[in-house]
């Protein structure tokens, strides 16, 4: 794949040549190393893991009789079978005592969900987790940053902020921001203005909503003079 990268093929001739999904042959196009291919092939979620932290505890108390475990986390509910624990525990039989758990990482949604919020209103649990989150991703930490920086300009109308916060993105090396800030200079002046005004099209997007959701129930059975009616009458 990276051979016909090379030679200048581009992401759908690659798919059709080796007739692979499009999403695949990004994922390997991407990627600079094995090793980055190889972490993200082994760190998956798997039906075992709310039961890791069981396994390694009851290891770490002289319990070595994986059917016994097997037992025990089918009772609190585990679905697979007993060679998936046997698997699991296999590594630990060469060492005195079982590791920690591994901490079960939040999905990407909620990390978005967490930096999208604002911080008054994000409960203290999570507001600790992405703080850990921050601390161990310096790229993630200036994202937040710039993200809570843009959203205080939204809320608080100060719209004459936006070249100063465009500057600050431009030094990170953050390049889907700097696509962004790309697309904003392109239209400075309106952007500044929006992010400035009290006024917005939100009235229009909803009433917009509206008559799609009227078309949508009249459709195949009702003609325009009745849709015309019935967005005059805001039913």
């Amino acid at each position: 794949m990276q051979q016909l990268l090379a030679d200048g093929s581009s992401l759908e001739g690659i798919c059709r040549t080796l007739r692979l999904d499009r999403s695949t042959v990004r994922r390997f196009a991407r990627a600079t190393s094995i090793d980055e291919l190889l972490v993200n092939a082994t760190n998956r979620a798997s039906i075992l893991d709310p039961y890791t932290a069981h396994l390694h505890q009851r290891w770490n108390d002289g319990c070595r009789d994986s059917t016994q475990l097997h037992q025990e986390i089918q009772a609190m509910g585990f679905p697979g079978s007993i060679q998936t624990t046997r698997r699991y525990l296999r590594p630990f039989k060469s060492t005195a005592a079982a590791p920690a758990a591994p901490r079960e990482a939040p999905r990407p949604r909620r990390i978005v969900r967490w930096i999208m919020t604002n911080p008054g209103n994000l409960p203290a649990e999570d507001a600790l987790a992405l703080k850990e989150i921050r601390a161990g991703c310096p790229e993630l930490d200036a994202v937040t940053q710039h993200v809570r920086d843009f959203a205080t300009m939204l809320r608080d109308l100060t719209g004459s902020d936006l070249p100063a916060w465009m500057e600050r993105v431009e030094h990170d090396d953050l390049p889907a921001l700097h696509s962004l800030v790309n697309g904003l200079r392109r239209d400075q002046d309106a952007v500044i203005a929006g992010l400035s005004s009290s006024w917005s099209s939100g009235q229009v997007e909803g009433q917009n909503t509206r008559v799609k959701r009227i078309k949508r129930d009249g459709y195949g059975r009702a003609n325009f003079d009745l849709l015309r009616t019935r967005i005059l009458q805001r039913s």
